[in-house]
């Protein structure tokens, strides 16, 4: 436990000092030099504090391989997004000393602070205060605080950043914490390289808004618990096969696979996606807090639109769903939609062009876009 103490407050140290001392002064060679002498003097300490302390893994061979084979999974599947979401360049040149300097400044980190955790877990491996301890201490370590008040100031900002920083950070730090308890120190940093290193060796990643990288940040730790507890309960444990059945991760491929379809469905990338409705403009058809399925239409079915048919539409920066009062041509011939809120005395100001619709309401939902109306009110 002393020792243990002695590495807690060297890193508090040292997430005190980089984050309100040394890195506002943007030092010369800073990320290539200064900061991994810091993370090296800090890895030594603990290695040397964890010296004396033992570390056996039962059936580290099948774990091994059992993990490496969940993370390829992960690579394929994170590269497929960028067929839905398109891909974007990385920031980071591929020149080959660039390509050594970044792996040395952010893959090298890695290597220390990986093996400062396990000089944690070996030390105190049956205590759970250690490993919620480390987890939050490792979490809070990796979040850049440069920027970290900005984050916070408006609630949206405030709940794109929890959601795609804070969340995924706290739970990658609990994978990585409980990869070392389950097969020492090897376990954290491949699981580590799989998630860190792509951006710093491919050209292209896959383009996710806040939403997809929020649902993949949360979803890979906990699908990568899931699968190696459920491995480490049948290599390491004296279980029979009913007791081994809860921990089959094929109990919970329908909750993934469901949370997935889900995720996906509101993001859009279906041809039907939830709206929520915002304003009590359409009044009595549908009301504020209900949910509109918009069924999105190609320009045949756009074609086919009729008078009293309801659409989303686009009308300048906001999306609006009114209904077709009439269907009449500009001065080039262009189709034009004249929308109007059932609930408003008059029409829209402006008439919907054939390209801005988006959109057909197929059914509504009731009350099911209060979460959506609630934040909305909050943020704004």
């Amino acid at each position: 436990m002393k020792n243990n103490l002695i590495i807690y407050s060297s890193l508090i140290i040292y997430l005190i000092l980089n984050t309100f001392v040394i890195s506002p002064l943007n030092l010369d060679y800073y990320n290539e030099i200064i900061h991994p002498l810091m993370w090296i003097i800090l890895c030594a300490v603990a290695v040397f504090l964890s010296r004396d302390s033992s570390f056996r893994v039962k059936g580290e061979q099948d774990k091994t391989q059992s993990l490496l084979i969940a993370l390829i999974i992960y690579i394929i599947i994170y590269f497929l997004l960028g067929l839905v979401f398109g891909f974007e360049r990385t920031p980071y040149a591929k020149d080959i000393v660039s390509i050594i300097k970044n792996l040395w400044c952010f893959v090298g980190i890695i290597f220390f602070q990986e093996f400062i955790r396990a000089a944690l877990v070996k030390n105190e491996k049956k205590k759970v205060w250690n490993f919620i301890l480390m987890t939050i201490l490792f979490a809070f370590i990796n979040t850049d605080f440069s920027n970290f008040l900005n984050n916070f100031s408006d609630l949206k900002e405030a709940f794109i950043y929890t959601s795609t920083t804070l969340i995924p950070n706290i739970l990658e730090s609990a994978v990585c914490t409980y990869l070392v308890y389950i097969g020492g120190v090897k376990f954290s940093i491949i699981y580590k390289l799989f998630v860190t290193v792509p951006p710093f060796i491919v050209p292209i990643v896959p383009n996710l808004d806040w939403f997809g990288t929020a649902i993949v940040g949360v979803l890979l730790p906990l699908a990568v618990y899931v699968y190696m507890n459920y491995v480490h309960v049948n290599k390491s444990e004296r279980l029979s096969k009913r007791e081994r059945r809860k921990y089959n991760p094929v109990v919970y491929v329908p909750v993934f696979i469901f949370i997935a379809l889900l995720a996906g469905f509101v993001m859009g990338l279906f041809k039907y996606q939830p709206i929520a409705v915002m304003s009590g403009s359409m009044s009595p058809t549908f009301n504020r807090g209900d949910a509109v399925v918009i069924n999105k239409l190609n320009n045949k079915e756009k074609d086919e639109l009729k008078k009293g048919d309801i659409i989303q539409f686009v009308s300048g920066t906001k999306y609006v769903v009114h209904r077709i009062v009439e269907i009449t041509n500009d001065e080039f011939g262009n189709k034009l939609f004249v929308t109007k809120g059932d609930h408003n005395n008059t029409i829209d100001a402006n008439a919907v062009a054939f390209e801005d619709v988006i959109g057909k309401v197929s059914f509504v939902v009731p009350y099911i876009g209060y979460p959506s109306v609630w934040l909305s009110g909050a943020i704004s």
